[in-house]
């Protein structure tokens, strides 16, 4: 775990150095909630995914609009057609004195068609592609809740970690102080004679390793804060500052793993993901079945055509392409009788139903794995939280005795290194197991699907 920056015995020496991080008029102090809101806001992982909600919802809308509304359409055409005048002679027959070959003869017409198709009754094929887009945008709706899950976990690890390092940054005041006494006691003792060169040099690698660590919180500090200042979509060269001022362990009551294992079950987003997925291509596989049955629609036209320069009869047992207008409304059936197009395609849809029910098993056992990991990772971490208070108040005890000891002349300047470097070894090592445990909780409350830290109000 990253918070965990270097083992061994010198873990005391992750502080750092210097003032602390000031903040200025232009700081962006932020809550962990409000950390939070600002990387679901701005994190580019959401984009894709709620991109793919908003087709999903907008292909739910066109499923359902498919049973009320009507396909319709209306083509309106203007063209040419030959001039058509009517003469009558005086034997009542009818003549024209237009041709069809003259290009003067030529004159405009135009022409509506109104068309209306409204399925009424599919035997359950319009249901069933209805239920698929339902589930389709509960499925995309999960994979978002995912991806905000990771950028959750994600800040969650960034704030606890900026933190910390702001926690060690206090504890570097009094570090400093102490080894800056204890150097000036040390060489006011070698010029008395009490202390030797060995100790003098003894010292000086011990304030080297001091330095060198100083320097590696430093370089984590800037990329710890950088990582949040990213996750929260901040500029670079906005100063960011946590509100949270003093590292305490989360509010949380860890339950039983046969609990969390249930409720990973029940509420990990993925693996509502996956039964959405699964329950979309069971309705395709009932509307691919119903498509062997017709569907019961009704149909409605308009039909309109306007030639000025023919010669309209109005005799109905004459046929006239021109200057016409009709309507119409009809009851029908629309069967596609492709039957074994239709079992074909219901097999396809069986079997894409059958490869998504043969990643339940898998996709659960990950789950169930990942929660048992969490679990044990915050377990761990919350006793070595509780057992580390004990061993700091213990190390403190040391070093004071060891202080002590020193400074009446009987102890050696090896015993004062030993002891101070185990107090803040296990300073170091307190602020580091509550970090660690809140950042395990994240991660449990990640696995589980569903947040376990209690707010404060």
């Amino acid at each position: 775990m990253f918070l965990r920056m270097m083992p061994g015995l010198l873990l005391w020496c992750l502080m750092a150095s210097g003032p602390a991080f000031g903040q200025g008029v232009d700081t962006l102090v932020v809550s962990l909630a409000e950390a939070e809101r600002r990387a679901l806001e701005s994190s580019p992982l959401l984009s894709e995914a709620r991109a793919e909600l908003k087709v999903a919802e907008a292909e739910e809308i066109q499923a359902r609009h498919a049973r009320y509304l009507p396909e319709a359409s209306i083509r309106n055409v203007w063209g040419p057609a030959p001039r058509q005048r009517a003469d009558f002679n005086e034997y009542g027959v009818l003549n024209s004195p237009d041709t069809a070959l003259g290009i003067s003869d030529l004159r405009w017409f135009t022409q509506i068609d109104v068309e209306l198709f409204q399925p009424l009754y599919g035997f359950g094929k319009i249901d069933s592609r209805i239920q698929a887009a339902e589930h389709g945008k509960e499925a995309s709706r999960a994979g978002l809740e995912k991806t905000e899950a990771d950028v959750l976990f994600t800040v969650r690890q960034l704030y606890w970690g900026v933190v910390l390092t702001r926690e060690l940054e206090g504890v570097v005041g009094d570090v400093l102080g102490q080894v800056e006494e204890a150097e000036a006691t040390l060489q006011e003792q070698y010029d008395e004679g009490n202390a030797t060169q060995n100790d003098l040099f003894q010292f000086r690698i011990f304030q080297y390793e001091i330095n060198r660590r100083v320097r590696e919180l430093e370089a984590r500090r800037a990329e710890t804060r950088a990582g949040l200042q990213a996750a929260m979509g901040v500029a670079p060269d906005v100063p960011v500052e946590v509100e949270t001022g003093v590292l305490e362990p989360v509010e949380v009551e860890l339950d039983s793993l046969e609990s969390y294992l249930r409720m990973a079950r029940e509420n990990r987003s993925d693996v509502r993901q996956l039964r959405r997925g699964i329950a979309a291509r069971q309705s395709l596989l009932t509307a691919a079945e119903k498509d062997r049955w017709p569907t019961l629609f009704l149909a409605g036209g308009f039909y309109m055509n306007r030639a000025p320069s023919r010669y309209d009869p109005r005799n109905p047992f004459w046929r006239n392409p021109t200057n016409y207008t009709r309507g119409a409304v009809l009851l029908g059936l629309d069967w596609d009788v492709n039957f074994l197009h239709h079992r074909n395609e219901a097999r396809v849809q069986r079997f894409e139903a059958a490869r998504l029910e043969a990643l339940v098993d898998p996709l659960l056992a990950q789950v169930e794995q990942q929660v048992r990991e969490a679990y044990y990772v915050a377990h761990r971490a919350r006793a070595d939280m509780e057992e580390g208070r004990e061993a700091l108040q213990a190390s403190e005890n040391w070093l004071r005795a060891t202080l002590q000891t020193y400074d009446i002349g009987i102890g050696e300047i090896g015993d004062v290194i030993d002891a101070f470097q185990a107090n803040v070894q296990m300073e170091v090592e307190h602020l580091q197991n509550i970090a660690e445990f809140n950042t395990a909780m994240a991660e449990l409350s990640a696995r589980v699907g569903r947040d376990l830290v209690r707010r404060g109000s």
